[in-house]
């Protein structure tokens, strides 16, 4: 009997352990492909568009981000006068178009490459590209892209898990909140908002 009281305890110990653990979110860090070289952007206009989706996808969820860039561009004061231009484009060549329209200096054409979001286990990846581009000269000034995961919360399967949930309460489960991928869209506008605000960046070698 002691030796069972023993192996309870081990157990239970070890189940409690990890109740509230969360799938690991990876936070990429943003990778700069194209940067200013000398030119304060501070002052500049730009129009962000919808972002292109893939084949598909909703394209509002494509309105939506934009929607979120410009707020975080602005909260960042990344630029002096940021514009959502709610209108779709299908070439580089049609978005500089539209911001020449919208009369900004800059355009901001993003694009979802892939968006993932794990149904019973959880887990996501989101990979999102921007670049910017000067609506006189049609040079792009930044190209940035960034890549999030999270893993997937697998349920413990073990034998030792198993023997431990037969002599203890079952955890009560704490909400999630929000869905992981509007919580890593929300990240990297910031993140790239940031870099394009000067405040960092990674240059891809």
């Amino acid at each position: 009997m002691r030796y069972i009281m023993l192996l309870f305890l081990l157990l239970a110990g070890c189940a409690g352990q990890g109740v509230d653990e969360r799938a690991e979110v990876e936070t990429g860090s943003p990778v700069v492909y194209i940067h200013p070289m000398s030119a304060d952007l501070s002052q500049a206009s730009i129009a962000v568009l919808p972002f292109q989706v893939p084949d598909g996808m909703d394209v509002g969820q494509g309105e939506r981000v934009a929607v979120l860039f410009k707020d975080v561009l602005l909260a960042k004061q990344a630029f002096h006068i940021v514009k959502a231009v709610n209108r779709h484009y299908g070439s580089i060549e049609e978005a500089v178009a539209l911001a020449g329209q919208a009369g900004t200096n800059l355009v901001l054409a993003g694009k979802i490459n892939y968006l993932m979001s794990g149904a019973q286990f959880g887990g996501g990846r989101v990979d999102v590209s921007v670049r910017v581009i000067d609506v006189q000269s049609g040079d792009t000034v930044w190209y940035i892209g960034q890549t999030m995961d999270q893993k997937m919360d697998y349920p413990d399967v073990s034998l030792k898990h198993r023997l431990a949930s037969v002599f203890s309460i079952p955890p009560v489960r704490p909400s999630e909140g929000a869905s992981v991928v509007p919580n890593m869209l929300v990240h990297i506008a910031v993140d790239m908002s940031e870099v394009m605000a000067g405040a960092r960046f990674v240059a891809k070698m």
